[in-house]
């Protein structure tokens, strides 16, 4: 019995040995020479970049903290440190007469995280707001930011002052140099207000593999909203130099417009294997563009199940731009978006603008005009072959298929009928009105009405990724064809299929593998799908129950999505394993 009693005592010891470690930073009450504990906490951020060790929380009290932080510390696998406000506490880091042109930034560190910070004040040229990059010969892995706000990051404090190339301001950038990025992830971020010059509001840029950005909000921005970059010599291993492998998805981008430069609200220029998904879009200056500026070519680009509208030249712009470079966009796909009302600026470009891009498919799209009746602009540029449209919904609010215009390679059609029979495009593809439930509010719902056209027209043979959702979180095949559009319409469950719905709890959450949940009674049966972050099934089960548990255990470490669907709806919640 004594042994026994030995042993466990060991353990005990050995548990809390390896326990996580919490520091503390309070600039009321703090002192650098403190140990950082919760009664004698650090006065500066800085203090805690440079002393945290690994898997341990640095907690920073609420007040507005004037520093340049600089990150010196990295975690390790499967032990973080994170950076975050104390309880609910407002946490700023203010630039304000500080002496640096950058409030945060990490340099060739790893397993780390930020999380409820606000970052603000900065105005100078090539002022930074987060600044995450890797130099010399090293990487990174393994970075996380959560609900971090950027804003007033101006290279100018007047943004209607003349603006050349040279002036640059960047409320969130990511440079992945020689060595790289790996498991990037920004997560519920705000940027907005801040006054960009030639750059960009929030960015990835080179040598990065494997990220996702999502449920970010970027508006009110002097130029590009979202930016996914390479070919821009940023890594000097030029077969390195694009961001490739990730995912921009549930973002909301709105009036990110420069009156001097081409702007969007999500951009992709020299990237690899990106598919932004379920983005709303909208007031900007392009919706989405998918370019190629510089020699060598953009590939395997996916746009899906996005809300495009009201942005003030086209909803898409897609190619390669400049005769005297080799840069165009190759083998991409965009389906099952809705592009209503877009090019209000009346520059000539429709609903979709297209230059050297070949072996691209457009297909499932709704495609609703505004005024001026252009359903799209293709140019005459070379290369561009291969490119086929069709299972489209297009439509104008004269509700004449002979009175359209479609500028295709230097000659323009005024009926469909004629565009049609001359490219040989849209072959299955409707003029119809698409019957959507609103298109005259602020923000549209471009949900399908019972008596929509689009409804089972999709491309019968399109293939959807394993978990895949609507706009509005919906299953994206709610019969044995998919519809046309961003949503997906259900005569079984009916309108309520997309909205999101607060069924109950599920704890604990995190969780070493088991998850109980508690959901509502009177809305059983459930259906219970697991996803990985990268949206593939995992697990599925049906309850006749509202209380069970599913063991997942067998799964690795990290973050995973659960889809509850009944006959009333769906929701989908976020849980995390950590062992």
């Amino acid at each position: 019995m004594k042994k026994i009693i030995k042993i466990t005592v060991l353990l005990l010891v050995y548990n809390l040995g390896f326990g996580q470690t919490n520091y503390y930073v309070d600039k009321t009450n703090g002192n650098d020479n403190n140990n950082g504990s919760s009664t004698a906490p650090w006065k500066t951020i800085q203090k805690a970049a440079t002393k945290a060790t690994p898997n341990s929380i640095v907690n920073i009290k609420a007040g507005t903290y004037y520093e340049n932080v600089v990150i010196n510390v990295s975690g390790t696998s499967g032990n973080y440190i994170t950076f975050k406000n104390y309880a609910n506490d407002n946490v700023i880091i203010d630039g304000t007469n500080t002496p640096g042109s950058t409030l945060l930034t990490v340099t060739n560190k790893s397993f780390l995280k930020f999380e409820n910070l606000t970052i603000q004040n900065k105005t100078v040229n090539d002022a930074q707001g987060v600044l995450v990059q890797t130099t010399g010969i090293g990487s990174s892995t393994d970075l996380t930011f959560k609900n971090i706000t950027v804003t007033k990051i101006n290279w100018n404090a007047n943004k209607d002052v003349p603006v050349n190339s040279n002036n640059n301001a960047q409320g969130f950038i990511v440079y992945g140099r020689n060595g790289g990025i790996t498991n990037l992830t920004i997560d519920e971020c705000k940027v907005f207000n801040n006054i960009l010059g030639y750059s960009e509001a929030l960015a990835v840029n080179g040598n990065i593999d494997g990220f996702i950005v999502k449920n970010c909000k970027v508006y009110d921005n002097t130029n590009i909203g979202i930016d996914i970059l390479g070919h821009e010599g940023t890594a000097s291993n030029t077969s390195l130099d694009e961001a490739r492998n990730g995912v921009v998805i549930n973002n909301e981008c709105y009036n990110n417009v420069a009156k001097y430069a081409t702007s969007a609200g999500i951009y992709v220029d020299g990237a690899r294997n990106i598919t932004i998904e379920r983005n709303k879009i909208y007031q900007n200056g392009y919706g989405i563009e998918v370019g190629a500026e510089r020699d060598g070519i953009v590939q395997q680009i996916t746009v899906k199940n996005n809300l495009i509208y009201k942005n003030k030249e086209a909803g898409l712009s897609i190619g390669g731009f400049d005769d005297n470079t080799t840069g165009q966009v190759i083998n991409s796909v965009i389906r099952n978006n809705t592009f209503l009302q877009n090019d209000t600026a009346n520059k000539g470009s429709g609903e979709i603008s297209m230059s050297k891009a070949s072996n691209c498919t457009f297909e499932n799209n709704i495609f609703y005009t505004g005024p001026e009746n252009l359903l799209m602009f293709i140019d005459n540029k070379s290369p561009q072959s291969n490119n086929t449209f069709n299972y489209n919904c297009w439509y104008t609010p004269n509700n004449d298929q002979n009175d359209i215009a479609v500028d295709w390679r230097g000659t323009t059609y005024d009926t469909f009928a004629a565009y049609r029979s001359a490219t040989g495009q849209d072959a299955n593809s409707l003029y119809a009105n698409p019957s959507l439930v609103s298109i005259s509010s602020t923000t549209p719902i471009v949900k399908l009405n019972a008596a929509s056209v689009c409804i089972n027209k999709g491309k019968p043979t399109t293939a959807i990724t394993s978990g895949e959702l609507d706009f509005y979180g919906a299953g994206r095949i709610s019969n044995t064809i998919i519809d046309i559009g961003a949503s997906e319409y259900s005569a079984t469950l009916g309108t309520t299929t997309n909205e999101i719905l607060n069924f109950g709890t599920i704890s604990p959450n995190p969780s070493s593998g088991i998850f109980n949940f508690e959901l509502d009674a009177d809305k059983k049966p459930y259906f219970i799908t697991v996803y990985n972050m990268g949206g593939q099934e995992l697990k599925k089960y049906n309850f006749l129950t509202n209380r069970f548990s599913i063991d997942l255990s067998g799964l690795t470490e990290g973050t995973y999505f659960v889809k509850m669907q009944n006959k009333f709806g769906v929701s989908s919640k976020k849980i995390i394993i950590k062992k």
